[in-house]
């Protein structure tokens, strides 16, 4: 018995090890020496044949960035009779609605093609975004947050990398203007080389809202409970035998702010997207995906686990304390840790101790990913749409 709770206990450490190291190292030993980009072997599209594109913008409450999102619409470098824009506002209780309207009657929108739907009933952003497939016309869709602004070139170096017929979206690099502490800078740069490197395999896995284009044809309308739309999407197109790449070149800045709570409310969120999109997408994982399985198995279906391996670790720590001294350490570490992380979380310990920030990230990262997982188990999926960046 005992050398089977010792097995368990090995294997949780291993998996967690994987995860966060050997899984990373695996990724820049499998794309060294491979082309960071695949469209610089294609060829430059003339202007005049540049496809029509429709950028669609769902909005609830943005009354504070829309009109900083429609300003850097004006200044995409895009020909203005191709480019179509859909702003949908979902039953918002702000002057959404207004603010685009008033900023549309400015001299530099006159030339676009801008279409401000506003929908009076709040159905949320998956039945926004299945009305709006209905609408768009093009065989190009983008799609956008508000509160993102996006480089000017986006949509022409999207349009050039799917020439290659065997991709079926682009994703961008997503940054963050407020970058908070450097604890988040560095984990938003972490998981933009990360995505960088499960491209170079063959497709990145998911988008990020912020800004990701794909084609038409492949979308599939969302189930009316899906949590983590900008994941689903384009995983729907992987499905389908088509890849999703990320463009580095191609920049997504996010300008609101996130602070501690609202952190923790998009976690729990994606954390129940996660448990969703590993039950409906799990055909992916089969062996004949080949690296598709490998990323979605090592990236997202590890991560899910973490939370559950700890407690793994620290049950099975807590029965072995009478087989070696070794888990007797090992089990006073670990609550002095946990101790010192719910300590940290209750009065947010001052320091610029970069090992304790980076561990206290985690902890808050995993703690909020747990009650995730618990909340979309105990709520069956039924989480609503709400501002959360």
């Amino acid at each position: 018995m005992m050398s089977i709770l010792i097995g368990i206990h090995v294997f949780a450490i291993f998996l967690i090890i994987y995860h966060h190291v050997l899984y990373p190292m695996l990724l820049t030993v499998m794309t060294n020496g491979k082309l960071e980009d695949h469209s610089a072997s294609l060829p430059i599209i003339d202007e005049t044949e540049l496809p029509e594109i429709t950028m669609f913008i769902p909005a609830y409450n943005e009354e504070k960035w829309i009109r900083a999102k429609l300003i850097n619409i004006t200044m995409l470098d895009y020909p203005k009779d191709k480019l179509h824009v859909l702003v949908m506002c979902d039953g918002c209780t702000d002057n959404t609605y207004d603010a685009a309207l008033e900023y549309l009657q400015n001299p530099e929108c006159a030339d676009l093609k801008i279409q401000v739907v506003n929908c009076e009933e709040n159905r949320g952003k998956v039945a926004v975004i299945n009305d709006a497939m209905t609408r768009v016309t093009t065989d190009i869709v983008a799609m956008s947050d508000v509160s993102a602004i996006i480089s000017i070139d986006a949509l022409k170096l999207a349009a050039h990398a799917l020439q290659a017929p065997q991709v079926g979206a682009i994703n961008s690099k997503y940054q963050i203007y407020d970058k908070g502490t450097s604890v988040d800078s560095s984990y938003w740069e972490y998981q933009s080389q990360i995505k960088q490197k499960e491209s170079l395999l063959g497709s990145t896995l998911g988008a990020h809202g912020a800004f990701y284009i794909f084609r038409r044809e492949l979308f599939t309308p969302l189930d009316a409970d899906t949590i983590n739309d900008d994941f689903i999407i384009p995983m729907q197109i992987i499905a389908k035998g088509f890849q999703v790449k990320q463009l580095s070149q191609i920049n997504a800045l996010e300008l609101e702010a996130t602070d501690s709570s609202m952190d923790g409310a998009r976690r729990k969120r994606i954390s129940a997207g996660n448990i969703q999109q590993v039950l409906r997408l799990k055909a992916l994982m089969m062996p004949k995906h080949r690296y598709v399985a490998f990323v979605f198995l090592s990236g997202k279906g590890l991560r899910i686990a973490i939370p559950f391996l700890l407690i793994v670790i620290y049950l099975t720590n807590a029965f072995l304390l009478a087989t070696h001294q070794m888990f007797v350490y090992e089990f006073i570490i670990q609550n002095l840790l946990y101790g010192l992380m719910f300590f940290d979380l209750r009065y947010e310990i001052k320091t610029n101790n970069k090992v304790f920030k980076l561990l206290s990230y985690a902890f808050r990262g995993h703690l909020n990913s747990f009650l995730g997982a618990l909340d979309y188990v105990v709520h069956q999926g039924k989480v609503p749409w709400k501002k959360v960046n």
